[in-house]
């Protein structure tokens, strides 16, 4: 009984003394691993077409198009053509009712005539007073007075001519004709119904001349607006025709302003080929405009610029970095420096005396990155360079982004490595110290060895 007790002390003390020596391990051999720098994870410098875009969206309209409408009032009594009807320039369309119109025509011809026949009469009498007057049989005033009287007959004359042309005008107006070739895109009238002209006309038809050119109205952004401009490439799609894409440019950029709940837009006309008609009039079209396009640009990931090492990432020797391209006179101050690989990287290598490069050099090979509190970030834009993976900084000058790659103007050529993102060796021993714990539960399903 004694030397079981004996073997279960054994068995406690020691069970105590590997719980200790695992903790020391985890706690200290696990900590120095999460000071060390992971291994960079870098991308090519590569060439692609870089565009700036503007997102927005309009509605479908034929680029011709033509409400036809009646200058006279009655009541509709013939329509000829339907919905979608092709018609003719001087086609005939739609008819009111005459009867009344042609009234209106014959009494002012017996206006016109009655008129035509006071004229004879007053100008007859005034040429026989004329004659009177000539041998003094007749005075000066029945003279005048019959001059007046004549002359006040000639303008009704010419007054109620005017007025049997405006009734045959009207006449006319009654017969509705097709103003141009095109389609009825509608159609808002029916047989008997009353059409009243007075101060606006009504709209009996809607015809569009081509449905093979469309336009979109889209409604631009006043944020957005200073940068379309006429002739820029655009692209659409509809929700009729998932996955397909319909190319057009930007005809117009119209002033007038629209302002909805206190938000300013701006119509921009877009005009498109409509080959096929799938573009129908009324449809909501989502429309991109290509503002900037550069094609074969240099270009690399927008997260690149946004990179920063960890703490003990390994940097390149100076004598193994490969001399960047020139940046040139127009480039930003200190690139001389920065290509000999004397411009400190963001948050500097150190505090002088460290060992990391705190001077601002690279320093000999082997040296590793180390923040410095409180240093600034260079001015322009850099980014990190990978070399046999060591970092090493590089100052570049950018142009347009699309929000995934980033044009670069200046500072990088073609098939560089750049760093992108680090992976993080400390998350990794920790997680693996985990598993290999002997006190940690196996996960379901693991069998222990």
């Amino acid at each position: 009984m004694k030397i079981l007790k004996k073997l279960l002390k054994i068995a406690i003390v020691l069970a105590v003394l590997a719980g200790i020596a695992y903790g020391v391990k985890f706690f200290f051999f696990t900590e120095k691993a999460n000071d060390a720098a992971g291994p960079l994870v870098s991308a090519k410098v590569t060439q692609t077409t870089i565009s700036t875009t503007i997102s927005a969206t309009g509605t479908l309209e034929p680029v011709d198009q033509v409400e036809v409408g009646t200058q006279v009032s009655g009541d509709i009594a013939k329509i000829y053509v339907d919905f979608n009807s092709k018609v003719k320039k001087g086609q005939v369309i739609a008819e009111l009712d005459k009867s009344k119109l042609k009234a209106t025509l014959t009494q002012a011809e017996i206006a016109y005539r009655s008129a035509e026949n006071d004229y004879k009469y007053k100008e007859s009498t005034y040429n026989r007073v004329k004659k009177l007057s000539e041998s003094n049989s007749a005075s000066a005033v029945e003279l005048e007075t019959a001059e007046y009287n004549m002359n006040a007959a000639k303008f009704a004359v010419e007054r109620s001519k005017n007025e049997v042309n405006q009734a045959r005008l009207n006449l006319s107006y009654a017969t509705i004709k097709s103003p141009i070739d095109g389609v009825v895109l509608k159609r808002a009238v029916e047989v008997g119904q009353t059409v009243a002209a007075s101060m606006s006309t009504p709209t009996l038809f809607v015809i569009a001349k081509d449905l093979s050119q469309m336009k979109v109205m889209a409604a631009i952004d006043e944020a957005d607006i200073g940068q379309v401009k006429q002739g820029q490439k655009a692209t659409f799609t509809v929700d009729a025709f998932q996955g397909e894409s319909f190319n057009g440019a930007v005809q117009e950029v119209r002033l007038n302003p629209t302002t909805t709940s206190n938000v300013v837009t701006y119509t921009v006309v877009i005009t498109a080929e409509n080959p096929e008609q799938k573009l129908l009039p009324g449809m909501t079209a989502t429309c991109t405009i290509v503002t900037q396009e550069v094609k074969d640009a240099i270009a690399i990931p927008v997260k690149a610029l946004k990179f920063t090492p960890a703490d003990g990432t390994p940097m390149a020797d100076p004598k193994d970095m490969p001399r960047p391209p020139r940046m040139g006179r127009d480039s930003l101050a200190g690139d001389s420096a920065f290509a000999k690989g004397d411009f400190p990287p963001p948050g500097g290598f150190g505090p002088p005396g460290s060992g990391t490069g705190g001077s601002g050099k690279f320093g000999p090979p082997g040296k590793t990155f180390k923040k410095r509190a409180g240093a600034k970030k260079p001015a322009g834009d850099h980014v990190w360079v990978s070399i046999d993976g060591k970092a090493a900084p590089r100052r570049v000058k950018t142009g347009i982004s699309d929000g995934v790659n980033i044009q670069i103007l200046k500072g990088l050529s073609i098939g560089d490595s750049v760093v992108v993102s680090q992976e993080s060796v400390g998350a990794a021993s920790t997680e693996k110290a985990k598993a290999s714990n002997p006190f940690m539960p196996s996960p379901p399903g693991r069998k222990k060895k």
